[in-house]
């Protein structure tokens, strides 16, 4: 079980002398609170398993027998940027893979001074500090590369980089054709080490014919730039890569989803564990008469006396309107059980008239080892990555450091 915060003394406040309290939760701080009064549990939580998170890790490792970098961009997919950073820190990763400065400062922020990788283009404003901070970026063009190379002249040092290869993504990175050239006048800037090489797979989880032809174009690129010898870090497979295929010529792959419990190949499922289970608590339960309206708009109306439980969890934190009227359920004291009507902000309502045992106060689960993340996204007609990354910060999340 997880366990919630303690009221903290701190000195007199400034109005009467008297001893204020001060609650930590996360990084917010609520002055003033009295102490005449409980702390509060949250009404909606996401409890973190750093030890799944090991065990993930370890999968992909073993999967691949490359060397990682963990994928941690957006917050680690919604499970909390710098406790997870801090919990993969001392699991020998070569980097960090982030989206942007904002999360690369988070993690040296968080005290872990593992390599830094920025996973897409970067634009002006970012660069001075990428260099500053010794970070490594990869190159899109060479207008990205000329820049770099600039900032890091001023600064009298030599940046290590590594050259992106757009081999069908159509995201970012130099295009196949030409690349020869575009390497040598690479390799005229001085002060760029181009260290390592990279791409990405837009399809390995929905179109294998196109994803192997797409590993023979990248170990082609490779031999026609000098062969493996000539790249210190050679990379392409994220999570469907790393499970579904061989890793050819490469030395380093990008686990990502599959880091945080969920294959993009569902034949993987079971080799991974859960980590991130959504919560929240029955707030209310009444029984409505037969033709009473349950939410918004009245899309569900009752035919038959209901038991409905009132649940503190809406799309304000992050949990999607849209899975309303496609049969969502949510797991409660072992039963699964419908949501009747539409998400609301912040509040749901669930059918429990099956169950005349839950009460107020009752936990949910919304989604985790009892209900599977992907059959949210499925309701939602989306991807678990949109789920994980759309939990909001109003939701707490706790972490569980044993297995």
């Amino acid at each position: 079980m997880a366990t919630w915060p303690r009221l903290a003394k701190r000195g007199p406040d400034q109005s009467g002398g008297q001893t204020a309290l001060a609650l930590w939760v996360g990084e917010a701080r609520v002055a003033g609170v009295n102490d005449d009064f409980p702390v509060s549990p949250p009404r909606a939580w996401a409890e973190i398993d750093l030890a799944a998170l090991r065990w993930n890790l370890a999968v992909a490792r073993e999967a691949c027998g490359l060397a990682l970098m963990a994928v941690v961009k957006a917050g680690a997919y919604g499970h909390g940027l710098e406790e997870i950073a801090r919990a993969l820190a001392m699991e020998d990763l070569a980097f960090f893979g982030v989206a942007n400065v904002r999360e690369a400062r988070q993690i040296r922020q968080a005290g872990v001074t593992a390599r830094i990788y920025l996973l897409g283009p970067t634009w002006a404003g970012e660069r001075e500090e990428i260099v500053a901070r010794d970070w490594t970026p990869c190159l899109s063009s060479l207008e990205e590369a000329r820049e770099f190379n600039r900032l890091a002249a001023v600064r009298g040092v030599r940046l290590k980089v590594h050259l992106a290869v757009d081999t069908g993504m159509g995201r970012g990175g130099f295009v196949a054709e030409g690349l020869p050239e575009v390497l040598a006048g690479l390799e005229q800037l001085e002060c760029l080490e181009i260290e390592g090489i990279g791409s990405h797979l837009p399809s390995a989880d929905e179109d294998e014919a196109f994803t192997r032809r797409q590993m023979a174009c990248f170990a082609e690129i490779i031999d026609a730039l000098g062969g493996a010898g000539r790249f210190r870090w050679r990379h392409l497979s994220n999570s469907a890569g790393i499970l579904g295929y061989e890793t050819g010529g490469c030395n380093l792959a990008r686990p990502g989803l599959m880091l945080y419990g969920v294959s993009p190949l569902p034949g993987f499922q079971p080799q991974l564990r859960t980590v991130m289970t959504l919560k929240s608590r029955v707030t209310l339960v009444r029984t409505l008469p037969a033709g009473h309206g349950v939410s918004y708009g009245r899309a569900f109306v009752t035919t038959r006396p209901t038991r409905v439980a009132t649940v503190g969890i809406g799309y304000g934190d992050g949990y999607p309107r849209c899975v309303s009227g496609h049969g969502a359920e949510v797991w409660i004291q072992g039963h699964h059980l419908p949501i009747l009507g539409r998400v609301t902000m912040d509040q749901i309502m669930v059918d429990v008239t099956a169950c005349p045992e839950v009460a107020e106060g009752a936990e949910v689960e919304l989604f985790g080892p009892n209900l599977p993340v992907e059959e949210v996204a499925k309701a939602a007609q989306t991807i678990v990555w949109e789920i994980f990354t759309g939990i909001t910060p109003r939701v707490q999340r706790c972490y569980r450091t044993a297995g």
